[in-house]
């Protein structure tokens, strides 16, 4: 995306469109930071232990759960944070590793979730008391739903060995038709298993309660695995893109590999020691610079692209690639251009309405 960036963006344009990247990888380390310490903290702490006052929740005796969970955050920053100081060479392994875990998991939870409501279980909620739409929670959907992206990053791998070109639209639209499915089914099981209002900001949280305790720590664990996975791949990436953000050339070693390592590293601490809501931060990440790289971005590559192909080619450029794409028009890409807008403007709207609101 950088290559293409800077084929087709001016110097401001490359500079906004890595601030877009780097605010994204800050927000995915956030939610790294707050989702894997959550999970640890959940699986180690003794359930139903309280204070005194018998209402503060404790973790251990004499421990919080609040506490608790900042004090994984600094061990698990303190353990993986290292390897942003480093480079990572053959992933391979850790790639696939990580999509044995993603599929898995997720089979595992469709299942469980199926068998909780065809034998209407304890806990699963009428039909009758799931609203059919929540008008409140557009915003979060719309920056989760945009965050769920990521299986966009995929497509080159796709795309790049295929000897027959002629095939890309149907192995594209094969790839995110069934990644839609998975959405799907995941969300409507999710839905009429444990109903909106019980459901966990991470979702593998709501396996907690499933008797047989070695599926039950793997789905609880599943985040710590997979996320702990990419964290040092998000961090380096990050990493390169602030140095390229601020100069291309060579740095001295110690801002090299220490300043900018540590730049990585310490706001999603901060924002992890300051918040354990990932919903908040899907949500803000995936409405802003989600969006940014989602839809604006790409349009804005598509419309300065088509420019500069026609004046190759001239007005008969469509003719010299036999697989262009059926959204020939620039409508599309302008639609998508309102499209983001209209969403960065409605979930900005509705923040800071809620904010004032609640004053």
């Amino acid at each position: 995306m950088a290559e293409m960036a800077e084929i087709f963006f001016n110097k401001v344009g490359m500079v906004l469109f890595y601030i877009c990247v780097i605010i994204y990888l800050y927000g995915d380390l956030a939610i790294y930071t707050v989702a894997v310490p959550k999970s640890l903290a959940n699986v180690t702490c003794i359930s139903g232990l309280v204070a005194a006052d018998n209402v503060t929740e404790l973790c251990w005796k004499g421990v919080t759960h609040a506490t608790a969970y900042r004090i994984y955050v600094l061990i698990y920053v303190a353990l993986i944070g290292p390897f942003v100081f480093f480079n990572a060479q053959k992933t391979t392994v850790l790639q696939i590793g990580s999509s044995i875990l993603r599929h898995t998991s997720l089979f595992i939870m469709i299942v469980i979730t199926l068998n909780m409501i065809v034998k209407k279980e304890a806990g699963v909620p009428a039909r009758s008391d799931i609203s059919p739409l929540n008008f409140h929670k557009i915003p979060d959907f719309i920056g989760v739903s945009v965050y769920c992206f990521m299986c966009q990053h995929s497509l080159p791998s796709f795309i790049t060995p295929m000897k027959r070109q002629s095939r890309a639209t149907l192995v594209l639209f094969c790839a995110l038709l069934s990644s839609l499915g998975i959405y799907v089914v995941v969300c409507y099981t999710a839905t009429f298993a444990f109903g909106p209002a019980q459901l966990a900001d991470v979702y593998t949280l709501n396996f907690e309660g499933f008797s047989f305790a070695p599926i039950r720590y793997f789905l609880e664990l599943y985040p710590v695995f997979c996320l702990t996975a990419s964290y040092p791949i998000i961090g380096i990436t990050l990493r390169n893109n602030l140095k390229t953000l601020f100069y291309k050339g060579e740095y001295p070693w110690a801002v090299d590999r220490i300043l900018f390592p540590l730049l990585t590293i310490i706001p999603p601490t901060i924002i992890g020691l300051c918040t354990d809501s990932v919903e908040f931060l899907v949500t803000y990440t995936g409405a802003f610079s989600g969006v940014a790289i989602q839809y604006i971005i790409p349009a804005c590559f598509v419309l300065i692209g088509r420019i500069k192909v026609k004046e190759v080619f001239g007005r008969e450029a469509s003719m010299v690639n036999k697989n262009h794409s059926i959204f020939g028009s620039n409508v599309w890409p302008i639609l998508l251009l309102c499209w983001s807008a209209c969403c960065m403007g409605f979930v900005t709207y509705y923040k800071i309405s809620t904010a004032i609101n609640s004053e």
